[in-house]
């Protein structure tokens, strides 16, 4: 197994009423007070949309977005750039703060600022819960979800054609999931300023990542390994081993963290492909929840393998975990030989939030994969 460039995860407190200062935006710092506040409110008043005349709403004179601003919540301004802060008599406070949108800094690294200086020990957030790629208000956005001491806090980074903002939502633990329902309610009448809108039809397939054969495939082939398979122009192979390929992205790039690998096993208990199958899919299993953490199967069903008149019959699972403080998911096909117990492990990995992006060099090195016939 091959992880690269995981950032660990740390242990800190969150005290409380703690003031913290976001510093992502040069300049722009924004109060980000943790809310320990208890509420004796047992429904919340945004699980039904609230009468017109009940919401107030605030126009941002900087960047001119539009808010609803939740009932029974005060907000206000901060500092030249107006970063604003909402605070709820329910408990909660929720955060924006806005800066010039910087297409050369990706949602995943300003994340990864904000983590350096808030997640680990002696820091605000003592662990990372989640991550995962989403949509706000149209706009490509970034969910993050971390525990501090007795707090909960949802992190939001959206980017805009013009813009980018980094929403965050404070709640005691006990009670998040009760108030979030008000932060979503937020984020469905958060309205940007038209001008960010423009993305979506300026620059459709902005951020994604180049097709397969925008460079000439590769071919890989090397005898006794029994398969070929193409991988994108711009990757690279190793051979940690005999048995072992795998397939990634240069240093520097995105794809350094994802890993297209083949292993073949020869599991020695084994008699037959089916129970060698069997025997690797529980052994590969059992290895990813020894040196992992917050191991969980998403996925798990038959597979059945063509090409030809070759006929495999497998299985294929999809499964997260952490490693090193980095979530990942993982998707693994377990194949067997035509004859013999030899079986491949075909798997897909990546960090959790660039998963789905960089799942289409995946699925189009599955299609090129070639099980040659022979012995195992």
């Amino acid at each position: 197994m091959r992880f690269r460039g995981a950032a660990g995860l740390m242990a800190g407190v969150l005290a409380p009423l703690a003031l913290v200062s976001v510093a992502l935006f040069s300049g722009s710092p924004v109060l980000a007070q943790a809310v320990l506040a208890q509420s004796s409110q047992t429904q919340s008043p945004f699980s039904q949309p609230a009468s017109p005349k009940q919401v107030k709403t605030y126009l941002h004179p900087i960047s001119k977005y539009l808010l609803a601003v939740p009932v029974g919540a005060e907000l206000a301004e901060r500092g030249e750039a107006a970063q604003v802060s909402i605070r709820s008599r329910r408990g909660y406070i929720i955060n924006i703060q806005t800066g010039d949108a910087n297409p050369d800094l990706t949602l995943l690294q300003m994340v990864g600022k904000l983590e350096a200086q808030y997640l680990g020990a002696g820091k605000p957030w003592n662990r990372k819960i989640g991550s995962k790629p989403t949509k706000a208000a149209g706009l490509k956005a970034l969910e993050n979800l971390y525990e501090g001491a007795n707090t909960r806090v949802k992190v939001m980074i959206v980017r805009g054609m013009k813009t980018d903002f980094v929403i965050i939502f404070f709640a005691p633990a006990e009670s998040f999931r009760k108030l979030v329902v008000d932060f979503d309610w937020f984020l469905a009448n958060f309205k940007p300023n038209p001008a960010d809108l423009m993305e979506t039809a300026a620059a459709p397939g902005a951020n994604r990542p180049p097709a397969l054969d925008s460079a000439l495939p590769k071919r890989f082939s090397r005898s006794g390994y029994g398969y070929t398979i193409q991988y994108p122009g711009t990757w690279e192979v190793a051979t940690p081993s005999d048995d072992t390929a795998t397939f990634s992205g240069k240093k520097g790039t995105d794809a350094f963290q994802v890993v297209v690998s083949i292993q073949n096993v020869r599991p020695p208990a084994a008699k037959t492909p089916a129970e060698a199958t069997e025997k690797v899919l529980a052994d590969l299993k059992a290895s990813l929840t020894r040196e992992a953490t917050d191991f969980a199967i998403i996925g798990e069903k038959p597979l059945t393998y063509r090409n030809g008149d070759l006929s495999l019959a497998g299985r294929q699972m999809v499964v997260t975990y952490t490693y090193a403080g980095q979530r990942y998911r993982k998707w693994a096909l377990v194949l067997p030989r035509p004859t013999g117990t030899v079986t491949h492990i075909w798997s897909y990995t990546a960090p959790d939030v660039r998963f789905k992006e960089f799942r289409p060099f995946a699925d189009a090195m599955l299609k090129s994969w070639t099980i040659q016939p022979g012995d195992g």
